[in-house]
């Protein structure tokens, strides 16, 4: 049987140092139950989706043609894909607040000139870089300008609140694929946050063969790892800050919400504490009053002296809770209502 070609990303790259496990969540391990790869969703990385979607269906329109597109439109269009526990949202209020950033960062990048000069198109289909027999080099762009030279101008679009460092390299990687693929001069890269820039913020990239090289040496130990099957996170406690939230899935703290209609993968929204705390103060199945008296059960570990500092009194507290406790069940999970019950468990006292 002929061995599965290793492919080798940027984000393969940056999930294999921030963690070996997440790496292996992210590109090796399959649902038993469906076969397929999974992803967890949260509101970050489907705003990221809906912006980038949203640039990508007028990137192969004409220049002339662009700027007359109603991006807050196409938004809207994108955005159904990625609506309530789909997208990772706990209510319609962090929903909103979510869809507002997107089109302000769409706003931003109308009224940039970007949109009215001429582009590369579009194609999932890049020619790969054979690394290593089985190894190969992949990678898409958001954007590549074409300079008045007819150089390239690669643009990564971050949607994200961190900045990359220095080393990163993405764009580095970005500029060998365009060679390889375009065999033309690449002679700007730019990363443009959209969460707070107005233009594209350039960076300096180091000479190809010195990008390959680091890369090499990067597939080498992602290979070597995958072939002695040594998937263990190197933190003290087994589980890092990457790879727990995926122990979630393994552990059934997590609920399937559907699957990614362009990767196939299988989506997953973690059900956290935090995350059933929002739901519940962000909607309005709980009135203000009894929203209150959860806060200080949370808060304070119990309800003794709720009273005295809501105005309420002691019968109207006993009375409420029961109403609470049925209006909870009525609109939460059941792994969220786990989860809420383990919530106030760690804070009785």
């Amino acid at each position: 049987m002929e061995k599965e070609t290793i492919r080798i990303s940027y984000s393969a790259i940056n999930s294999f140092e921030k963690c070996i496990r997440l790496y292996y969540f992210r590109n090796i391990y399959r649902n038993s139950e469906t076969g397929n790869r999974i992803q967890i969703v949260n509101p970050y990385f489907s705003l990221g989706l809906a912006v980038h979607e949203t640039i990508d269906s007028v990137i192969n329109t004409s220049p002339l043609k662009r700027v007359n597109i109603p991006l807050s439109k196409k938004l809207e269009v994108f955005w159904k894909k990625y609506e309530g526990k789909k997208g990772g949202f706990v209510s319609s209020k962090q929903e909103l607040e979510f869809k507002k950033r997107g089109l302000v960062m769409l706003k931003r990048f109308r009224e940039n000139p970007l949109l009215s000069k001429k582009s590369l198109k579009k194609t999932d289909k890049l020619s790969r870089i054979k690394l290593f027999d089985g190894i190969d080099l992949v990678g898409s762009f958001d954007w590549v300008e074409v300079l008045e030279d007819e150089s390239l101008h690669i643009i990564d679009f971050k949607t994200g609140r961190s900045k990359e460092g220095s080393q990163s390299l993405q764009l580095p990687i970005y500029k060998l694929l365009a060679k390889h693929n375009y065999n033309q001069e690449v002679r700007k890269l730019s990363y443009w946050y959209l969460n707070r820039d107005d233009q594209p913020v350039s960076r300096k990239s180091e000479d190809n063969k010195k990008t390959l090289a680091k890369i090499k040496e990067k597939a080498k130990k992602i290979q070597k790892t995958i072939q002695l099957s040594n998937f263990s996170c190197s933190s003290k406690y087994n589980r890092c800050f990457w790879c727990r939230e995926y122990d979630n899935i393994l552990s059934g703290k997590a609920e399937r919400v559907g699957i990614d209609e362009k990767t196939g993968k299988d989506l997953y929204y973690i059900v956290n504490g935090n995350a059933v705390l929002k739901k519940i103060y962000d909607n309005s199945f709980l009135n203000e009053g009894e929203k209150n008296i959860i806060r200080k059960r949370i808060n304070d570990g119990n309800t003794k002296s709720i009273h005295k500092e809501i105005e309420v009194t002691k019968k109207d507290i006993e009375k409420n809770i029961d109403k609470i406790k049925k209006k909870i069940k009525d609109n939460l999970s059941q792994k969220e209502l786990k989860v809420f019950i383990e919530e106030l468990s760690r804070n009785k006292k």
